[in-house]
């Protein structure tokens, strides 16, 4: 049916289009046949249909505005131009690494090291009481090469593993509204110190991936339960985070009760069973100090909130008081995100819980330096994932059915990175020369190599 026929998408009748006052005097449904004759009086005067309706179809609706367009194309832009921006968002914060790529700490003495006496053996070795198993195959990897080039082996692995994390938010099982904003996030949390294109800190990037994989709709083509089945073992086996979401993936399974999420959760737990009895087997030894309980809530406070919402404007220390109002305000935000009504409630749910508990696990194994760890940059890789959850959780509002939700949530994200723009890029490292001492490292001469920030390892003469 055209046009002509509705007006307020109601049924127009013909008649009310030639001559409105006659109808409209008429009684409902009843037409007299003196409003007859006076419409058909009437008609042959009347304006054409085409006039009087010429204004309605002709109007054009209005041209969407510079920002309308763009917050339309960020939610679904092509996944090839996501992670574009998201590569050379990662080259923007820590070009030295691409430029000069160099070893960071435990990098050098923890995993070339051993790599380089052990070879591939070196998979099954636990470091701080659990194991690493995607470092691992790097470093093992990366020393079938000459060792000059394991640097950026290194370098190139974290840069790839962290886009493959940002490309599981575009996908399709991805179980909120399609955004970039998910992807972008990735690369752009704020406190990141030691975190972003450093493999020895990696796992916290991955265990979004694990994170991902919770979170994601079952697989439904065989590609996608191999995916599944990979990313299970090798994430659940970096880091102890399988640990810590066990319990989500058996609430995932009793949920959804389904053949493919019963075999990814088994697998989660195989591994996660496997991460716990090597961390109950190599416990980590703290020196025993005061815990500064007064400061439980002030770290998230300080480390979430401030960090999120004052970026670079944050001072060393606010009074207790505020660093403890602000940590409440963290923990309320993120039950308020995942129990609002929308599509995804569970999924939201889960990742809300993900977010207490590596905040609890974060602070029990930091009991001892609370007060240190409310300070920006000490310990970032703690809060690198908890601030990457409260992030996701707060993108689907970008798409919310009720514009003013959506554009607040716009304005608060666009403040976010805003205030930690002159923090994004990280300082380039001292330039420690790796590429003379991997010239001994090929001769086999003995030698001791200088690593950041400040460390160093000593690999003695090999035979000939």
């Amino acid at each position: 049916m055209d046009s002509l026929s509705f007006e307020s998408g109601k049924p127009l009748h013909p008649l009310r289009a030639a001559a409105p006052s006659a109808t409209l005097a008429a009684p409902a449904g009843l037409l007299s046949s003196a409003t007859l004759a006076a419409s058909a009086t009437l008609a042959p005067s009347a304006p054409p249909a085409r006039a009087l309706t010429a204004p309605t179809s002709a109007r054009a609706s209005p041209r969407p505005s510079p920002l309308a367009r763009c917050a339309r194309f960020l939610a679904s832009p092509p996944l090839w131009l996501t992670l574009l921006a998201c590569a050379a968002l990662l080259a923007a914060r820590r070009p030295d690494a691409l430029f000069n790529p160099q070893f960071w700490a435990e990098d050098g003495t923890h995993f070339f090291h051993p790599a380089w006496d052990q070879g591939w053996s070196v998979l099954f070795a636990q470091y701080a009481g659990y194991l690493h198993t995607v470092p691992r195959l790097v470093a093992a990897f990366a020393v079938q090469f000459d060792p000059r080039w394991s640097p950026a082996i290194f370098v190139g692995a974290s840069f790839a593993l962290t886009l493959y994390v940002a490309a599981r938010t575009q996908s399709s099982r991805f179980p909120f509204p399609p955004h970039a904003a998910y992807a972008f996030a990735v690369v752009l949390v704020p406190d990141q110190f030691e975190v972003l294109l450093f493999l020895v800190n990696v796992q916290w990037i991955l265990a979004g991936g694990l994170l991902l994989l919770l979170v994601s709709a079952d697989a439904r083509r065989w590609w996608q339960h191999t995916h599944d089945a990979l990313a299970a073992i090798l994430l659940g086996l970096t880091g102890p985070f399988s640990v810590l979401f066990a319990p989500l993936f058996l609430w995932r399974v009793w949920h959804r009760r389904t053949r493919a999420s019963f075999v990814v959760t088994s697998l989660v737990l195989i591994f996660a069973g496997v991460q716990a009895w090597t961390l109950w087997k190599n416990p980590v030894v703290m020196t025993a100090d005061r815990i500064a309980t007064e400061a439980l809530l002030a770290v998230p406070g300080m480390r979430i909130a401030g960090s999120l919402l004052a970026g670079s404007l944050v001072p060393l220390d606010y009074p207790l008081l505020i660093e403890t109002a602000l940590g409440a305000l963290t923990l309320l935000a993120a039950v308020a995100l995942a129990l609002r009504r929308g599509p995804a409630r569970p999924e939201r749910i889960w990742l809300a819980l993900a977010f207490g508990a590596l905040l609890a696990a974060s602070l029990l194994r930091c009991r001892y330096v609370l007060i240190p760890l409310c300070h920006a940059t000490f310990g970032s890789r703690y809060f690198f994932l908890p601030q990457l959850v409260l992030l996701w959780l707060l993108a689907p509002l970008l798409r919310d059915a009720r514009p003013w939700l959506a554009r607040s949530a716009a304005v608060l994200l666009l403040w976010i990175l805003a205030v930690n723009v002159p923090r994004l890029r990280e300082s380039g490292l001292p330039d420690l020369h790796w590429r003379e001492h991997a010239a001994q490292l090929r001769a086999g001469t003995a030698v001791t190599v200088p690593i950041n920030p400040g460390w160093s390892f000593t690999v003695p003469a090999r035979p000939r």
